[in-house]
């Protein structure tokens, strides 16, 4: 049967990922659950990119957070793994219990994480903020995804893609609300939406969650093998290991500024070198492609776009609405055009991250001429990261894998950007010229990182396999 899928398309996922060969009869609640999972996917996943700790909004506050709590890194870096942990508890047991769980957890952890991140007072809100803004985000993230585990093809394909569009097109939304609503003489590292916008989405996907538990849809077979063992395994030993060595850090009080640069910049090289040399343990050449290009964009792209925002409304004249919407609908056709290409938006899409990273590394004071920048980094970006969640499709397995590394990897960035910056820059971004020299060096990394991935997804793309 004709697919109508390009002719570099990934191989048609098995049987395994597609309930079809093994569906219930449709009732009228699963014809509901299916008729709204992609727009509750969606929304999932936009919830999920606004409970992210914000960068943003972190760093002009880090004084007033530190007087709330002074060992809020230590915090941080706990949020980093509770929502790791939410993350892989859900997908472990996603074949038994589906979307739902997941789902629900993250959103009720959404709903008090923002309100006590938005305006912190003491150290109890700074505390509860940081592990409920993670618990949400893992829960919110995976919970989307594993959606696409009880649903049919072409309803799989979509909840991915749009599963997808948020984690490229949100960030820049979430840097110019969080620069566009100062909470005052408060601290805040968290986007708090208005209650008429929070409350519907909270209880939509609430409610989709409960009704996917009550219909107990038909859901894929993980099956074992080495893919469950090793790849997986070895994933969760680094984001366990990263999140302790950042509370160790964090809660550490007596470590001298001398000896905490070099420590800061050591942890993240090898971190991102040890994540890297983990694509070795994954054998199916499709999920291996998929990994690279979903750990650069998720490790590099937010932090890039949201400094490129943030540097730009500090300047004359601030970002604009119709601005913003360019950077969006650019984040949109990207992550269409590699879904549909795939082979050759992966490592293609790199190669424009490194190329539009290194026009952007001047950092331009007026909106136009960022958005110029900016809108080719975010359409490379989301067609490489839309390219690695097809690629990943090519088993239930390697779709977990995949959905755990966006998780683990979007919540270690923050505190990644963040403390590579301060390492690197040598001050905190106080003021304008602090933030475009800290901004420079994310976006040379970047740079540097996009480069060599995408040079070796290249040699990749021969040895995959075509669709017959």
């Amino acid at each position: 049967m004709s697919t109508g899928a390009p002719p570099d398309a990934v191989p048609a996922p098995p049987d395994s990922l597609d309930p079809r060969a093994h569906r219930s009869d449709d009732g009228a609640a699963e014809r509901l659950r299916r008729a709204t999972a992609v727009p509750v996917a969606f929304l999932a996943s936009a919830l999920a990119v606004a409970c992210v700790p914000n960068a943003v909004g972190l760093v002009p506050d880090l004084v007033l957070i530190a007087a709330a709590d002074e060992r809020f890194g230590g915090w941080a870096g706990l949020g980093v793994l509770a929502g790791t942990a939410a993350a892989a508890l859900a997908l472990a047991t996603m074949q038994r219990t589906g979307a739902g769980p997941a789902l629900s957890l993250g959103a009720a952890a959404a709903v008090f994480g923002l309100t006590l991140g938005h305006q912190v007072g003491d150290a109890v809100q700074v505390r509860l903020a940081f592990l409920l803004l993670g618990l949400a985000v893992g829960g919110l993230l995976t919970g989307a995804a594993g959606m696409a585990f009880e649903l049919t093809g072409r309803l799989r394909s979509a909840v991915l893609l749009v599963w997808v569009i948020p984690l490229v097109s949100g960030w820049p939304v979430v840097a110019w609300v969080a620069l566009h609503d100062a909470a005052g003489d408060t601290a805040q590292f968290a986007v708090h939406p208005p209650a008429w916008l929070l409350l519907p989405i909270v209880v939509t996907v609430v409610a989709w969650s409960a009704l996917s538990m009550l219909v107990e849809a038909p859901r894929a077979r993980f099956g074992a093998g080495p893919f469950a063992l090793t790849p997986w395994t070895a994933l969760l030993a680094v984001f366990g290991v990263a999140a302790l060595v950042s509370m160790v850090i964090g809660f550490g009080d007596d470590i001298d500024v001398a000896w905490l640069r070099p420590l800061v910049i050591a942890f993240c090289g090898a971190l991102v070198v040890v994540l890297g040399a983990l694509a070795s343990a994954v054998q199916v050449v499709a999920a291996r492609a998929g990994y690279l290009a979903l750990l650069v964009v998720a490790l590099c792209y937010p932090a890039s776009i949201q400094t490129l925002v943030a540097v730009t409304d500090a300047g004359d004249v601030r970002v604009t609405g119709p601005a913003l919407a360019v950077l969006a609908a650019s984040a949109v056709v990207g992550v269409v055009a590699g879904w549909w290409r795939p082979m050759t938006a992966c490592w293609l899409g790199l190669l424009g991250v490194a190329a539009a990273a290194s026009g952007a590394w001047v950092i331009p004071d007026t909106p136009w001429p960022m958005v110029a920048a900016a809108a080719p980094l975010a359409a490379a970006a989301g067609a490489a990261a839309a390219a690695g969640v097809r690629l990943s499709t090519v088993s239930p397995l390697a779709l977990r894998f995949a959905v755990l590394t966006v998780a683990g990897v979007v919540l270690l960035g923050v505190v990644l950007s963040v403390a590579l910056g301060w390492a690197l820059g040598g001050e905190l971004a106080a003021t304008t010229d602090d933030a475009r020299a800290a901004g420079r060096v994310v976006l040379g990394l970047t740079v540097a990182a996009s480069v060599l991935v995408s040079g070796y997804l290249a040699t990749l793309v021969p040895r995959l396999p075509k669709r017959r």
